[in-house]
């Protein structure tokens, strides 16, 4: 085995280590124009450690292709920012991804620069945002994942948002929404994967089409919707978390079949009535379950994973019985 001179192998060790870590090496380079939208991106940018003196593919929370060096990531999770988000985020013309969250003092709206961007993923959750959800967003064509809760958005779901083709998660959860869940939702869509709107002012009937979507989770609590949910539930539907608790629903549960996948299924303070089916005692993954403050009656089935819930998750019904309520009087 011949023996290579010392400097030879440290040459071959840094040529392997520059295919296989490419952006370990390009990773003081910055595109000017990317650079110079970053700079402008909000307007307290002192809040960031983002200085014109570096490059911007090294800043906290930027990331870029190794190849080309344009910004295709942000990920501004770990920043209290403030201020408001400029419209020069519309000149990042590679980014795909936006991830901002807990920053209770960016205020203000979207941009409608934004619709520029080829993105796939836009988070901005968490933060004093306000106003209507952009009707505009609906021109985000390759957008698979939506999720602006925990702001302060108003007004309506825009019917518009259910045209987005190729949407997979949407995440509106604790903000001050009105008016129904657009009835176009996830229509002729299947197996879609998430839909999260609880807490907040929506009412009406949940839309039949979120039962041909065949969502694996469904998160609907403390609303104001009412109606006949059981189109959600079938034994064929691949749903695992299904949360419908604190609204105004009227089923009879006796009708209902579950998946056999689930693994939450919270229907608490709603009307429903009938009685509790012995095929919930078969899932064999369900861990969370209530049914309390409702108007359902006789005796809770057993086994299964039904000891695992204690008297919490029945009580304020009208006439249930049986382990772990008193039993049952004939």
């Amino acid at each position: 085995m011949s023996k290579l001179p010392l400097l030879p192998h440290i040459t071959v060790i840094l040529m392997l280590l520059s295919s296989c870590f490419p952006l370990l090496v390009s990773s003081a380079k910055c595109h000017k124009d990317d650079k110079k939208a970053l700079l402008n991106l909000f307007t307290r940018p002192e809040d960031l450690s983002w200085t014109s003196s570096t490059a911007c593919c090294s800043w906290p929370g930027v990331i870029c292709s190794s190849l080309t060096n344009r910004v295709l990531t942000l990920d501004m999770s770990f920043f209290n920012i403030s201020g408001t988000i400029s419209p020069s985020i519309g000149d990042l013309p590679f980014l795909f991804s936006i991830n901002i969250e807990y920053s209770p003092s960016l205020t203000g709206t979207i941009p409608y620069s934004i619709t520029k961007l080829p993105l796939t993923s836009l988070t901005i959750r968490f933060t004093s945002l306000s106003g209507p959800i952009p009707g505009f967003l609906s021109e985000l064509k390759e957008l698979t994942n939506l999720d602006l809760s925990g702001n302060l958005h108003t007004g309506p779901i825009p019917d518009s948002i259910a045209s987005l083709p190729k949407l997979d998660r949407l995440t509106l959860f604790g903000n001050k929404l009105t008016g129904t869940i657009p009835p176009a939702l996830f229509r002729r869509l299947t197996s879609r994967n998430l839909l999260y709107l609880s807490d907040n002012l929506l009412t009406g009937e949940i839309p039949i089409s979120l039962g041909d979507a065949d969502l694996g989770y469904i998160y609907l609590a403390g609303n104001r919707f009412t109606g006949d949910a059981s189109f959600l539930f079938s034994q064929s539907k691949q749903a695992t978390e299904i949360d419908l608790s604190r609204n105004q629903l009227e089923m009879d549960m006796s009708s209902l079949s579950f998946p056999q996948n689930l693994r939450l299924l919270d229907l608490s303070f709603n009307r429903i009535n009938g009685t509790i089916p012995a095929s919930l005692a078969h899932l064999n993954d369900l861990n969370t379950f209530n049914v309390s403050h409702n108007m359902l009656c006789g005796r809770i089935p057993t086994g299964g994973q039904m000891k695992s819930f204690d008297a919490s998750c029945y009580q304020h019904n009208k006439c249930l019985c049986g382990t772990p309520l008193p039993s049952c009087h004939h």
